[in-house]
């Protein structure tokens, strides 16, 4: 038998320990030897333990020594906490821009950072819920190449696709029935409701728009450098991502206005969930709330406020009050009220 080298031995140690033992598993002298013996064929005797475990603490591994009360060894501090793993997790499985077979492929990975018990308890207590999956397997390699265009400055080509009836992503087509083809300037990517965004501008447009990564496809950078951002009017000081999304109501372009609105005291919880610091809220006379707040006005913002019902009443500007009529005349019609 061929000799093992002494830094495989302790490399293998720290392995075993890392996914065999955590704050609640020990692993006694004779577990520690097997499980060396399964991977390399070899064992260790005590005094070897030792000194490994000496080695790990000055390294600065928070472990645990055999004459503590569980009798055995234990590595305590993974990278990372078991709620940490377990928030992680969550969030991967629910975000939906995410396919059912990349999500499953991140979380084998987060789980890796912690001993196998963990895996067995986030098994039971994760649930992936493929209803509401993307089924475009290019996100992450989509995502990859923008940002690569982003940092460059060079512009990109791409086709994209909404879904047809038989929920199957189908691509957009020209007047001549033939595949579109977008030639865009990329800004920035925004990750708002659960959906990740590419924020661009043509060549032909000085406004920005908005395009979900999951719809688009067969992305090429191309050597062609992109246009100044001076030359759209929201971005004269430059482009900020955060203020963007805060204004951009489910993600549709509009033009910016500051918002009246009066609500009803249910909607207070609402109201600051949705916009935080940047609402200023004042109370009524009758209990009832006025809240005031920079918006892009469009189809997003009317939806949303619909969403309202009678709760809530836009007060101003008059040109959103009359786009919230015409709404809800349609919506009377359709409904035969």
């Amino acid at each position: 038998m061929s000799k093992v080298n002494n830094n495989i031995k302790f490399y293998t140690f720290i392995k075993i320990l890392s996914k065999y033992s955590d704050e609640n598993v020990a692993l006694s002298t004779s577990d520690i030897n097997n499980f060396m013996k399964k991977y390399i064929n070899v064992g260790i005797d005590r005094r070897t333990i030792y000194r490994y475990i000496d080695d790990m603490d000055k390294l600065g591994f928070d472990i645990s020594k055999y004459d503590n009360e569980d009798k055995g060894y234990k590595l305590i501090g993974h990278k990372l906490e078991e709620y940490e793993v377990k928030i992680i997790s969550d969030a991967i499985a629910s975000s939906r821009f995410i396919t059912k077979k990349k999500t499953e492929e991140l979380i084998d990975k987060i789980l890796k950072f912690r001993a196998i018990y963990t895996k067995r308890d986030i098994d039971r207590n994760i649930f992936i819920d493929d209803r509401c999956k993307s089924v475009n397997e290019e996100i992450f390699i989509n995502i990859d190449k923008i940002n690569t265009a982003i940092r460059d400055k060079k512009k990109i080509i791409f086709n994209y696709y909404d879904y047809n009836y038989k929920k199957e992503l189908s691509p957009r087509l020209n007047s001549d029935n033939k595949i579109k083809v977008y030639k865009v300037n990329p800004v920035s990517i925004i990750l708002k409701n659960e959906n990740y965004y590419l924020i661009l501008f043509g060549d032909k447009h000085n406004d920005l728009s908005n395009y979900r990564i999951d719809r688009m496809k067969n992305i090429k950078i191309i050597e062609e450098d992109r246009k100044n951002l001076e030359c759209i009017e929201e971005c004269k000081d430059g482009f900020n991502p955060i203020i963007y999304s805060k204004k951009s109501f489910k993600m549709f372009p509009g033009t910016e206005s500051e918002i009246t609105i009066k609500f009803n005291k249910k909607l207070l919880n609402f109201m600051i969930d949705s916009f935080g610091d940047d609402i200023v809220i004042d109370i009524n006379e009758d209990n009832s709330y006025t809240g005031r707040f920079m918006a892009k006005i469009g189809e997003g913002l009317v939806r949303w406020i619909l969403q309202l019902g009678s709760d809530g009443v836009i007060i101003k500007p008059e040109y959103l009050r009359d786009l919230v009529k015409e709404e809800v005349v349609k919506l009377n019609k359709i409904y035969e009220l």
